[in-house]
C-alpha cells in the first residue's frame, strides 16, 4: 500500500520548482491521510510526530511560489487515469459535478459571502456565511461497488449584481461549474458526459458545454440534468406550404413535459440498476426544441417507485436507459462530499490576513471591502486553494488504495466491524489502517523517498518505538 502511495506522490515531483517544496507536499499529503481529526495543519504535526518547530515552515508551503495549483490538478487527473479505469457509458467517461457550501466565520478571511442553502434539515439555517466549492469527480467501480473519485475542487463566488438591476456582473455559479468541468476534461481528452442536479437546468449551462470540444472539432462535453416542473419543449415545425408567404416557423407543437405522465400508455417499461438495486421504471423519450437554448434537446420522462421526473440531455446520441442510469449515479458525489467534509476534514482551513478589514457580520455580497494590500489577500486565497487541492488529492489516493488493496486493508485493519457491508473499505477504515501501519513502514524501508522525507522530520529517529522499549 505504502509503496503504491510512494509511486503516486513521486510522479508529482516535476510540478514543483524546488525539491524541498515537493517534500513538504509529500509530508502534508501523508498527514492529511492519517490524521484522525480536522484540526488543520496542527494535526499533521501530531499525526506524523514531526518536530514542533517545523509548524511555521509547513505553513509557508501554502503560500509558496514554487508551484501552481492548476498544474497539480492536471497532473493528478493524468495519474489517476493510469491507476484506475473510469466508468463509461456509451463510450463516454462519466463525470459528476456539484457545489458544496461550507460555513466560515473568519472576519478577515477572503471571499466569504452570505449563501442561501435549501435543506429539509431543521438544523441547517436558510442563510449562512461561508464559501462555495465546486467539485468535478469521476466514477470508479469494482467488487459490485461504485464510488466517486474527486478530480478537481475549486472555490467559487457568486458574482455581485449590477447596479439598478438583478443581472450578475460576471460568470454565474452555473457557468463557473461548466468551466471547471471543461478544465477537468482537458487532461482526459475523451468524450465526456457530466451529470448535474436540477440547479443547472439553465441555457447557460448548455451553452458553456457547447464550447468544450476535442482537437478534431467534435463535441467533448455533454450534460445530463433534471428539468423543472414547468419545462416545455416544442416539436420540429412543419415546412411552410409552397406558395404561402411568410417566414418558416421556428417551433412546432408545444408540449409540457410533465403532462406526458397523464398518458402512461405511451411509456416503455423496463428494469434498470438504480441506486444499487434493480428498479422497475417507465419512461418516454422525446427529442424536442428547448426554447431557452434554441435547439433540439433529448427529454426523458421517467416514473419509478422513487417518483416522477424529467431528465434533459444536451445531445441526442445517448439512449434513454443510459441517461436514466447516469443520472442515478449523480448521488455518489453527495456521499463523497460527506466523507471529505466529516471524515477527512477537507474544508477545515483557517487562512486569513490582516490586509482585510474586519468584516461586519452579514454584510451584503455586493459591498467591496477596502484592501490594504492585494498581494496579501491573494496569498491567503492561494493558501485556501492549496489546502483544498491537497485535501482532494489525499481523498483520491485513499479511494484508489481502497479499490486496489482492499484485501490487504481488511487484513491489516486494527479495528472491528460487526457487519461488513462491502468488500471495498470506507475512507475511515483506510485512514485507520494506514495510520496504524505507517510507523512500522517508516522503520522497515528507510531508503524509500516517502520514508526518508518523513524520517528526516521526526522529533527523533526512534521516537515511535522508545515507549515500547
Amino acid at each position: 500500500m505504502f509503496q503504491h502511495i510512494n509511486n503516486i506522490l513521486y510522479q508529482f515531483r516535476y510540478c514543483f520548482n524546488r525539491e524541498k517544496t515537493w517534500q513538504w507536499f509529500v509530508v502534508l499529503i501523508m498527514g492529511f491521510i492519517i490524521r484522525s481529526d480536522d484540526y488543520g495543519v496542527t494535526k499533521v504535526i501530531s499525526a506524523l510526530k514531526l518536530k514542533p518547530e517545523l509548524y511555521h515552515t509547513m505553513l509557508h508551503f501554502f503560500r509558496s511560489t514554487g508551484y501552481e495549483v492548476p498544474q497539480i490538478y492536471k497532473k493528478w487527473i493524468k495519474i489517476v487515469q493510469k491507476e484506475v479505469n473510469f466508468m463509461r457509458i456509451a463510450n463516454r467517461v462519466i463525470l459528476l459535478g456539484d457545489h458544496i457550501k461550507i460555513p466560515k466565520e473568519g472576519r478577515r478571511m477572503p471571499g466569504i459571502q452570505i449563501i442561501h442553502q435549501e435543506s429539509q434539515n431543521s438544523g441547517k439555517g436558510e442563510y449562512i456565511e461561508g464559501h462555495i466549492h465546486a467539485q468535478v469527480s469521476a466514477l470508479i467501480s469494482g467488487k459490485g461497488l461504485t464510488r466517486s473519485l474527486p478530480l478537481w475542487t475549486e472555490r467559487q463566488q457568486s458574482p455581485p449584481k449590477l447596479e439598478g438591476c438583478k443581472k450578475p456582473n460576471g460568470d454565474t455559479l452555473i457557468t463557473q461549474m461548466l468551466n471547471l468541468a471543461a478544465k477537468a476534461a482537458g487532461p482526459i481528452d475523451q468524450k465526456i458526459v457530466l451529470a448535474l442536479d436540477a440547479y443547472f437546468a439553465k441555457a447557460s449551462a448548455f451553452l458553456a458545454a457547447d464550447k468544450c470540444v476535442l482537437e478534431n472539432g467534435e463535441r467533448q462535453l455533454e450534460i445530463i440534468t433534471r428539468g423543472r416542473r414547468d419545462t416545455v419543449g416544442y416539436t420540429l415545425p412543419n415546412p411552410r406550404p409552397r406558395g404561402k408567404r411568410g417566414p418558416n416557423r421556428k417551433y412546432g407543437e408545444r408540449i409540457a413535459l410533465y403532462s406526458l405522465f397523464s398518458d402512461m400508455g405511451r411509456f416503455t417499461e423496463t428494469t434498470l440498476q438504480l441506486y444499487g438495486k434493480p428498479t422497475k421504471v417507465r419512461f418516454q423519450c422525446m427529442d424536442l426544441i428547448w426554447k431557452p437554448l434554441g435547439r433540439v434537446v433529448r427529454f426523458v420522462a421517467v416514473e419509478s417507485c422513487l417518483g416522477k421526473m424529467v431528465l434533459m440531455y444536451s445531445g441526442i446520441d445517448l439512449q434513454p436507459e443510459d441517461i436514466i442510469t447516469t443520472f442515478a449515479l449523480r448521488f455518489k458525489i453527495e456521499t463523497s462530499f460527506n466523507e471529505q467534509k466529516n471524515g477527512n476534514g477537507c474544508f477545515a482551513y483557517r487562512f486569513w490576513t490582516t490586509a482585510l478589514p474586519k468584516r461586519k457580520r452579514w454584510s451584503k455580497n455586493n459591498r467591496i471591502p477596502v484592501i490594504d494590500s492585494s498581494v496579501l489577500v491573494e496569498d491567503a486565497e492561494f493558501a485556501i486553494d492549496s489546502y483544498i487541492c491537497l485535501s482532494t488529492i489525499s481523498v483520491g489516493i485513499m479511494t484508489v488504495i481502497g479499490f486496489t488493496h482492499n484485501s490487504q486493508i481488511w487484513g491489516r485493519y486494527p479495528g472491528w466491524v460487526r457487519t461488513r457491508r462491502f468488500i471495498i473499505p470506507t475512507i475511515a477504515i483506510i485512514k485507520e489502517t494506514l495510520a496504524h501501519d505507517l510507523p512500522a513502514f517508516l522503520q522497515l524501508y528507510p531508503a524509500l523517498p516517502l520514508c526518508s522525507i518523513i524520517n528526516n522530520r521526526l522529533r527523533h529517529a526512534m521516537f515511535l518505538y522508545d515507549d515500547i522499549a
